[in-house]
């Protein structure tokens, strides 16, 4: 059995063709698949299909870093509520996808993706929320990071020792950057929440793509590390990543409808094309494949407790 912990199938690509998409995938032996979210939309889509194909699809719920540029978007006790009435939901098994991401994007509906101070705030404030309800409703993380690694390491190691002191400030600086000191109100330390932050947090890195010193870092700090159908494309850019990773750590990503290994690259992704990853993570560690589907599959049921 293999289980893909990141696919969009509440994104448009799969409109058409749900139906078909979860049938071809388990004819592949693909039986478990995770869905998640990447703003409340998104997530309660993921909800959705997560209490249709029940058994087979899980939901992740929560809000990606891009999403700070949305001027809409407000960092407030509304969206708190809604993430966690949906963390309620049934078939929810993880917060995410959430992180930081410094990379400039220049195709995105959003007319303005210049990283800014104040972006990389309100990205800061944001991600320090939905940590706090990860570890409130003892959720295991799906995280998101580019070109942010030194920051996002730096706000999880810092929030370890937080929620492991005794009496924890109010208010902390997580990341200090040259022009100005990054304040946030989370995480909240009132006394209804103190006893509910000595659950852990945990979590998988998601295609995972910063440095072998990152990696030692994460892997050092209890995470998981996903890799996707990209490490496919160059053997050179990606042998040192996927060695450098043991398999008891690594989880398996599709990230569909994206990054289509190869020899499909160029069409939809689906997790039907899990199989050509796990293999390509078998030829860099030269095991078995058999080895890292058993050793994926564990090690994805343990961190979101699936049967």
């Amino acid at each position: 059995m293999l289980i893909d912990t990141h696919c969009h199938l509440n994104f448009a690509a799969f409109t058409n063709d749900l139906d078909d998409v979860v049938r071809r995938c388990k004819e592949q032996g693909v039986e478990k698949i995770i869905v998640p979210g990447t703003d409340i939309v998104s997530s309660r889509r993921a909800v959705e299909i997560a209490q249709k194909y029940p058994g087979i699809c899980f939901a992740a719920v929560g809000i990606h870093p891009h999403h700070a540029h949305d001027e809409k978007l407000i960092i407030n006790n509304n969206v708190r509520h809604q993430l966690e009435e949906l963390l309620e939901s049934s078939g929810v098994v993880a917060l995410g996808e959430i992180g930081l991401d410094y990379y400039h994007y220049t195709k995105t509906k959003y007319p303005n993706t210049e990283i800014t101070s104040a972006i990389k705030k309100k990205q800061l404030d944001l991600f320090l929320l939905q940590l706090e309800l990860a570890l409130i409703h003892n959720k295991p993380l799906i995280l998101h990071c580019r070109d942010a690694y030194s920051d996002m390491i730096q706000v999880i190691r810092q929030l370890k020792d937080k929620t492991n002191s005794r009496n924890p400030p109010i208010s902390n600086n997580y990341i200090n950057h040259d022009q100005d000191s990054v304040k946030t109100n989370y995480i909240r330390h009132d006394q209804q929440t103190s006893a509910k932050l000595t659950n852990r947090l945990r979590g998988v890195f998601h295609c995972f793509s910063g440095s072998t010193q990152d990696l030692q870092v994460i892997l050092t700090m209890g995470y998981y590390v996903g890799f996707d159908g990209n490490i496919t494309y160059s053997k050179t850019q990606y042998s040192p990543l996927v060695n450098s990773a043991p398999l008891n750590r690594i989880l398996l990503e599709t990230d569909s409808p994206y990054l289509t290994p190869v020899p499909h690259r160029g069409t939809r992704n689906e997790p039907v094309y899990l199989p050509l990853i796990a293999q390509a993570v078998a030829n860099y560690h030269s095991s078995p494949l058999s080895e890292v589907i058993h050793l994926s599959t564990e090690n994805a049921a343990g961190l979101f407790g699936l049967n």
